[in-house]
């Protein structure tokens, strides 16, 4: 593909990220990146109040400072990704009406008492179960949740694979999955490939081919790609195995967001861009 770009990336404006802007920008143009979208994280919990102290003002100057220093070589998009937004939907919205961002991820990483999915006792519960009760979660999301593209549509496979020893896919809930889907696509929304899963012990993207194939059947149509990076080594990182994860499932094009409008670009070389200027409905 012409036109490689990363839209999950993290910086130390999120409280586990390891690099500045500026260090991820230089990574990227090393990697042969085109553009980037910078997503760090944001959520609230009942738990967990550090997220009250995000830098929006410092993350949107240097957002602003790295496209003029990188101009020409390479874009950066603003944006975040909100774990849970629908539990806080009046702080997303003013946080995403005040920065304008060009894409927002929205992710489950926590139930809604504040119990992170890492945390989680896989012993205790099997697979089918916890894929309903993940899937329930995201279900929710997007019903009630203000983003552009769901974060790591599989997650739980991060941390429960190696406790079930068995490949993790959420067509264990088919039913499920495909209204979760169907929601997804008529809200005119869309999914992320992560590659995060390659380097962990899913050995796979999230979500996995078998997920993309029935996003794509069901009529899907906005799919970006995402490394998930949380240190400069990992920007860029697998992106043309999600790619060719793309292609393989029937997608012929990605997307990228300009001010949460998608734009399409052609996975083939013969083309780089085809623009829509006005999300699905």
């Amino acid at each position: 593909m012409n036109y490689l770009y990363d839209y999950h990336i993290h910086t130390t404006y999120s409280i586990d990220g390891h690099n500045k802007v500026v260090e991820i920008c230089n990574a990227a143009i090393a990697n042969g990146l085109k553009e980037i979208a910078i997503t760090d994280h944001f959520e609230l919990t009942p738990l967990d109040d550090s997220y009250n102290n995000f830098d929006l003002s410092g993350y949107l100057s240097d957002i602003a400072y790295a496209n003029e220093v990188f101009k020409g070589k390479l874009k950066i998009k603003s944006g975040i990704e909100l774990g849970q937004p629908q539990l806080f939907p009046r702080i997303a919205k003013n946080l995403s009406d005040f920065a304008q961002f060009d894409y927002i991820i929205g992710s489950i990483h926590k139930l809604p008492e504040g119990m992170d999915f890492s945390e989680i006792d896989y012993r205790n519960s099997e697979l089918k179960d916890m894929c309903a009760l993940y899937l329930n979660q995201v279900k929710n999301l997007i019903i009630n949740g203000n983003f552009d593209c769901v974060g790591h549509l599989d997650l739980i496979k991060r941390y429960s694979t190696e406790h079930y020893k068995t490949k993790i896919t959420l067509m264990t809930q088919y039913e499920l999955l495909k209204q979760v889907l169907e929601i997804i696509i008529s809200k005119g929304k869309g999914i992320e490939i992560n590659t995060s899963g390659i380097r962990q012990a899913p050995r796979e993207t999230m979500p996995g081919i078998d997920v993309l194939k029935l996003y794509h059947n069901l009529g899907g149509e906005i799919l970006t790609i995402g490394s998930d990076s949380h240190y400069t080594e990992h920007v860029g990182k697998d992106l043309k195995v999600a790619i060719d994860n793309a292609e393989s499932a029937g997608f012929k094009y990605l997307t990228i967001f300009n001010k949460r409008n998608p734009e399409w670009i052609k996975i083939s070389n013969s083309c780089s861009f085809y623009f829509r200027h006005k999300k699905i409905i």
